[in-house]
């Protein structure tokens, strides 16, 4: 994935899952010792609390603590509200509840009757016997997206990007000509080449393929999705909405997505090196870039029923 990036100023940083970089203006490099501080604090208290390569972290305590009570920081209960909100939003589909299945390397979801319990009396969570929590990356693209609600509201900061894998978030324009952000999307069969781009004023997008699933290699065996993007407004949603289209595969994932959410808009790309598009006609060559479509599935609330998939 490539983007503008036009005379701003880059801020790397680094945790044990993933790297993240940070564009802002070059007029703001006054802030730039403190931008660091920020950064590296917000991560480094992310990756305590989410991590799970951190033995003392908190969801690792959560974890092992399945069937007892857990006391857990108001950031654990505002994502953990939020993982029961997409897996309703989703029809059930997002699990962020699985069984421990050991020694078995299967991770097998909890059924829908099982969920964990808070009491927000005394901020505290109760996991069912024999579960853990795995927020499939929905705790990073939450932690993304409440850094850059500080950046720009309560640091004042007009305008930047904020990356992280295939989660990105812009806001503001990309120039002091109030040009909009214009990002790349990578080809995954051929390197240094892109499907297309998508140009963004200001919003996120999430770029997700089943072959990099961490969490069982073998999940996307039954998916025909060999990489997809969702853009919309608010990166959480583009991040489940992306693992879902590559784990449920392009129809199911489709039509689960043209039934939840009218915000997002997507571009799959099939084992079959077939281009799908979804979303809105009149997005195509205003929004959406350089694109080779081989099948459109189209959203526009003038239309109705226009795809195969609802």
């Amino acid at each position: 994935m490539t983007m503008t990036t036009g005379t701003f100023l880059p801020f790397h940083f680094q945790t044990l899952d993933s790297a993240i970089e940070l564009l802002l203006p070059y007029g703001e490099q006054r802030q730039q010792l403190r931008i660091h501080e920020i950064g590296n604090e917000w991560f480094g208290r992310e990756e305590k609390r989410f991590s799970h390569s951190l033995p003392e972290s908190e969801i690792n305590l959560l974890n092992t603590l399945a069937g007892e009570s857990c006391l857990v920081s108001n950031a654990m209960l505002e994502v953990l509200f939020l993982a029961e909100m997409y897996q309703a939003i989703t029809d059930g589909k997002y699990t962020p509840l699985l069984y421990k299945e050991q020694p078995s390397l299967t991770h097998m979801p909890a059924p829908a009757s099982q969920s964990w319990r808070v009491n927000p009396m005394t901020k505290s969570v109760m996991l069912p016997e024999h579960t853990y929590i795995h927020l499939q990356g929905l705790d990073k693209s939450w932690s993304l997206k409440r850094l850059t609600d500080y950046l720009k509201k309560t640091l004042s900061i007009s305008r930047g990007r904020l990356l992280s894998q295939g989660d990105v978030t812009v806001w503001g324009p990309s120039s002091p000509e109030q040009e909009p952000w214009m990002i790349g999307i990578q080809n995954p069969w051929k390197e240094n080449i892109k499907l297309g781009a998508i140009v963004m004023p200001e919003g996120a997008l999430s770029t997700y393929s089943p072959l990099e699933d961490r969490i069982d290699p073998d999940s996307d065996s039954g998916s025909d999705v060999l990489q997809c993007t969702v853009a919309g407004q608010d990166l959480v949603a583009c991040h489940v909405w992306a693992r879902l289209l590559g784990s449920l595969g392009l129809e199911a994932g489709l039509s689960l997505l043209a039934k939840r959410s009218d915000a997002c808009e997507a571009i799959v790309l099939t084992k079959q090196d077939e281009l799908h598009y979804y979303g809105r006609e009149t997005s195509l060559g205003h929004r959406w870039l350089d694109l080779q479509i081989d099948q459109y599935h189209f959203s526009d609330g003038h239309k109705k029923d226009v795809d195969s998939f609802t």
